[in-house]
């Protein structure tokens, strides 16, 4: 595939309605609009220009140094999106993904994605941009391979789907596990403060906050500030709210085997019928 810089920008189309159609498979969908691939392709190059000239790219750079640099290592080998959206329909989507693949040129990462609501033409183009598709919805409960520092992208996801993905790595693992999600300390602060207690009730929600508030005592949050222009509305859609999070060894040694035991249980499940990755 040639690279990002040797495409050309074109004037980006105003994006139609978000659609949340949850299929059985990648691509199988019944409502799939008209997508041509082309210019998809050309609207994503577009996004990463715009995020290359915007404060965000610094933003989220630094903030990727610091996460290596706190870890002692030099690369992010292997990252994991999940619950990316239909971006050729949804601005925002477009934008993470512009983010994702400006990650992945920098650190030369092995991407594999998942999202059950992706329309053909939009597998067909990741595959061209590089990315590898996941064949099965896994609830987002990959554990890490072996030592591999892998990077699990997953802005604006289901709160059930992140405890997930801190169930599948729960203990010593999680040092070798970078999220790149919605900020634990405000989800933490927003529960604490009663927003959100309308949900409580929902199957999976109690379990998922509570892995969530035990996984924040133990997580460095970095907080990617919003530094966007004020004509970029879009981009502070794509990214609020979202933070870095690591799990240095020290602090995952310090604490005792009980903490590590007392594990709820899994929080979401597969027969939560209704729910959205």
């Amino acid at each position: 595939m040639p690279g990002l810089d040797e495409f050309q920008v074109v004037r980006r189309r105003r994006p139609a309605r978000r659609r949340r159609v949850i299929p059985l498979l990648p691509g199988e969908v019944l409502d799939a609009p008209e997508i041509n691939t082309e210019l998809l392709i050309r609207s994503i190059l577009d996004a990463v220009i715009v995020l290359r000239k915007s404060p965000y790219r610094q933003t989220l750079y630094d903030g990727l140094s610091e996460t290596l640099s706190i870890l002692d290592r030099d690369a992010i080998p292997e990252i994991v999106c999940y619950g990316l959206g239909n971006f050729s329909q949804c601005r925002s989507s477009k934008h993470q993904l512009a983010a994702l693949l400006t990650i992945k040129s920098r650190y030369k990462s092995q991407v594999f994605i998942y999202d059950p609501i992706f329309y053909p033409q939009e597998l067909e183009v990741l595959k061209i941009l590089g990315l590898s598709i996941i064949p099965t919805n896994e609830q987002a409960l990959r554990p890490i391979n072996d030592d591999t520092l892998t990077l699990f992208y997953m802005p604006h996801l289901f709160k059930g789907l992140i405890a997930n993905c801190i169930y599948a790595n729960w203990g010593a693992d999680l040092n070798n596990c970078i999220l790149v999600t919605n900020s634990f300390k405000t989800m933490v602060d927003d529960f604490n403060s009663g927003i959100g207690l309308d949900a409580i009730d929902e199957p999976g929600y109690p379990e998922a906050l509570q892995l969530i508030k035990k996984a924040a005592t133990l997580a460095h949050e970095i907080v990617l500030d919003e530094s966007f222009e004020d004509d970029q509305h879009y981009m502070a859609n794509a990214f609020n709210s979202t933070s870095i999070h690591l799990f240095t060894k020290s602090r995952l040694d310090a604490v005792s085997g009980d903490f590590w035991a007392a594990l709820p249980g899994l929080p979401y499940r597969p027969d939560d019928a209704g729910r959205e990755l």
